[in-house]
Order: C-alpha cells, then structure tokens, then sequence
C-alpha cells in the first residue's frame, strides 16, 4: 500500500511507525526543552495526552499553564474536577484570561461522557481533566476521536498505576516530581520512539510578580506623587 495513502492517519495520531517523524498541530509547551523531545515541536494541540503523576495538581497544572498562555483565542479553556479551587489571581499573573476559563466539577458516574461532550464542542481550545474513576480503553478511545472532530486538547491527569495499561491516547507522560524540579518523561507518542526524560526547574516567578491590586495602587500612588 502507498504510504501517501496512509498520511492522513499519521498526522492524526492513529497510526505510525518507527522513527518516521509526522506533521502535526501543536502549541508551544512553553519549555524549549521539551518541545525538542515532543513531535512537531510541542503538545499536540487536538489529542489526548495523557499524565500520570503521583503529584496530582502543581506539575500538571504547571504544564497546562505553560501551554495555555503561548496561545489564547476566543475559545473556552476548561479545568474538570480540579483537586484545589483554581485562583483568579493565579490565572491573571500567568497571563491567562480567567473571563475565557471554566471550572467544571462532574459526578463520577459522569465524568467519561461529560468529558467527551466537552472536547467534542468547537468551543473549547483546551482541557486538563483529573481522572476520578479509571476509564476503558473504550472511553479513552472515544475522548481521543472528540479531540480531533472538536479541535480540542485534552491533558488528562490519572494515577501512574495506568502506565503498566495500554492506552489508545497517542501522547502519554510520566510526571515525577523532585525537591525542586519535576522530571517528564515522554513514552508514547506519534511518529517516534520514546524520548529521554525531561527535567523542569519549579520557578516559583508568578510569586514575584505584583498583584493586579498592587499594580493598580502602586499606580494612583504614582499619580498622586506627580501632584
């Protein structure tokens, strides 16, 4: 068979080989350094990725942020079933409009079909979802194909008992979390061979960065010292 033939189910991450490299949408990870391990330079921008960390908020959410402030459109960017209430002020530092956010927290017996509705709306850009019962390979199925007819990403976050599992996501990591830096290790993925792990420094910068109220008060200060 002609591989021409085969190109469309490349690039959609259903299907590769070897070391063949494929052309796929992608955004910036924001870490140079892991856009060099990730195909096309970055986080596939309408799959399924999965991460399986025992650190279950900051490194995911780290990840997500990073991404999600290199492009932003008039799509929706949803968190589902977050386990720490996600902070407005948190949103804006990292200069993610939080008027363009939505959280959303879904009964178990839910959670697979809200999801799939979610990444099947045109509306949403991107999604990080925390697993809160442990999905089929059927559901994990189904949340990659409403990924590629919405346009949508999907980080889902599950326990790191599911690496021992085959999984239909085309992109899976394995977050590690260390004193002061998290290690990513990237073993699933279109077009190429599983790459070596990946370490990102914890910057704590948004800490240091002033508060929209501290702006703004540090600016009628400024004002009123020019009277």
């Amino acid at each position: 068979m002609d591989t021409n033939s085969l190109r469309p189910l490349f690039d959609a991450g259903k299907l590769w080989q070897g070391n063949t490299e494929t052309t796929i949408e992608v955004t910036d990870t924001g870490f140079p350094e892991l856009n060099d391990k990730l195909s096309g330079r970055g986080w596939p921008a309408h799959m399924l990725i999965e991460i399986l960390t025992s650190d279950i908020f900051s490194a995911p959410i780290r990840c997500a942020f990073s991404t999600w402030k290199t492009l932003q459109d008039a799509r929706w960017i949803a968190l589902v079933n977050p386990p720490l209430a996600p902070c407005t002020e948190r949103l804006m530092q990292e200069g993610i409009n939080p008027k363009r956010v939505d959280v959303l927290n879904i009964s178990t017996n839910q959670f697979a079909w809200s999801l799939e509705q979610l990444a099947n709306a045109v509306s949403t850009r991107s999604i990080i979802a925390w697993e809160s019962e442990t999905l089929t390979s059927t559901q994990l199925r189904r949340l990659q194909l409403a990924c590629q007819r919405g346009q949508t990403q999907l980080f889902l976050v599950r326990n790191p008992r599911n690496q021992r599992q085959a999984s239909p996501a085309p992109v899976r990591i394995a977050i590690n979390s260390l004193p002061t830096s998290f290690e990513i290790k990237i073993f699933k993925q279109p077009g190429t061979n599983a790459k070596s792990p990946v370490v990102i420094p914890l910057e704590l910068h948004w800490l240091k960065t002033p508060s929209p109220v501290q702006r703004k008060t540090s600016t009628l200060k400024a004002q009123l010292n020019l009277h």
